[in-house]
């Protein structure tokens, strides 16, 4: 039987990331670092998707502060997941902050949500599973409710 390339790609981007344990690591000290896992500990959360690359990308670091501020108002952790880029130039890129970030080398969690804006932000569930795309904006963490 013979199954549509667009039913089969929803059906996929419905599953949570159980087993799909993307090669990610800690920004700061590189270790593996297990997606499925990490979001479970901590979920909901806002997932900053940037890259030192991306257009807007010094305006995320300069709003940091308030969105992880609006993050908590919302009930929700933030990290910033750097996307497409050496971990070395990420490093480089956010030196002398105090910014909890992920290393996504080769992009898989933002080709696994089909991120198509860089930056942006994730609402993903402990499941894995996405609830909400946003604007990076405080406001629009603050204004973020769980369906």
């Amino acid at each position: 039987m013979k199954t549509s390339g667009v039913f089969a790609a929803a059906v996929l981007a419905s599953l949570p990331l159980a087993g799909a344990d993307l090669p990610l690591a800690d920004g700061v000290s590189g270790a593996p670092l297990v997606w499925s896992d990490w979001v479970a500990k901590r979920g909901p959360v806002a997932v900053v998707v940037w890259a030192s690359w991306a257009p807007g990308a010094e305006n995320v670091i300069r709003q940091h502060r308030q969105l992880v501020e609006a993050s908590r108002d919302a009930g929700l952790e933030l990290v910033l997941l750097d996307v497409q880029e050496s971990l070395e130039d990420g490093r480089k890129a956010l030196a002398g902050t105090e910014i909890s970030w992920i290393h996504d080398r080769h992009g898989a969690l933002l080709k696994h949500y089909r991120v198509i804006d860089v930056p942006s932000i994730l609402v993903v569930e402990a499941d894995g599973k996405l609830q909400q795309r946003l604007p990076v904006s405080p406001e629009a963490l603050r204004s973020w409710r769980s369906g």
